[in-house]
């Protein structure tokens, strides 16, 4: 949605990662993202077509594999792609966060109260004192999310999958999407451009 919007220059560095469970967000956070993309907690399920982690068990990995690679029987250019994709992702998310004025998390998919609260504490020790929401964006009640400081939430689903089938609804999604982010503030113009490449030192 943040492509369709024009908005494509900022830092999102897991855009191709989806987490089911929001405990692996905060865990990966706190610990610097580490094992991510650790070739031992990766597996490839062909069903699927996605790499699943052992470690967080609700993180997966879609548009890693290519038609030219083997993952069946050699998974080791997938993981050197990733290592080199993630590594760079993780130096955007650290960079942007050191670097701007204030912070945006957005997370969609379901959530559970104590795992909001326990990603807000360790969002709030990486911000150290920056100012900073998270913003929830799921289809449940907000009263599960009731007078949490920090976090804003707002009952709507963007499926991705969904998405993909139907540009309309994907266009529809964009446009509630981008309605959120005004009503907060955010625009093209105050966004943080996170270069692609960090410089060293």
């Amino acid at each position: 949605m943040l492509y369709k919007m024009e908005y494509d220059g900022p830092a999102f560095p897991f855009d191709l990662t989806r987490t089911t469970n929001i405990a692996d967000v905060a865990d990966a956070i706190e610990n610097g993202f580490y094992d991510m993309w650790n070739p031992a907690f990766l597996h490839y399920s062909p069903d699927a077509g996605r790499i699943y982690h052992s470690k967080w068990s609700g993180l997966s990995f879609a548009h890693e594999v290519e038609e030219t690679d083997d993952p069946i029987n050699d998974m080791s250019p997938v993981h050197e792609r990733m290592r080199v994709r993630y590594t760079a992702r993780s130096e955007r998310f650290w960079y942007a966060l050191r670097h701007c004025d204030k912070v945006l998390f957005v997370r969609t998919g379901i959530s559970d109260r104590g795992g909001v609260i326990d990603l807000v504490n360790k969002l709030q020790k990486q911000c150290q004192g920056k100012p900073f929401h998270l913003l929830l964006l799921s289809p449940q009640s907000d009263d599960e999310f009731l007078d949490l400081p920090n976090v804003l939430h707002y009952n709507v689903e963007f499926n991705p999958d969904h998405m993909y089938d139907d540009l309309g609804h994907w266009m529809y999604c964009t446009e509630v999407m981008r309605g959120i982010l005004q009503s907060l503030g955010v625009s093209s113009k105050n966004l943080f451009w996170c270069p692609p490449k960090i410089p060293k030192g």
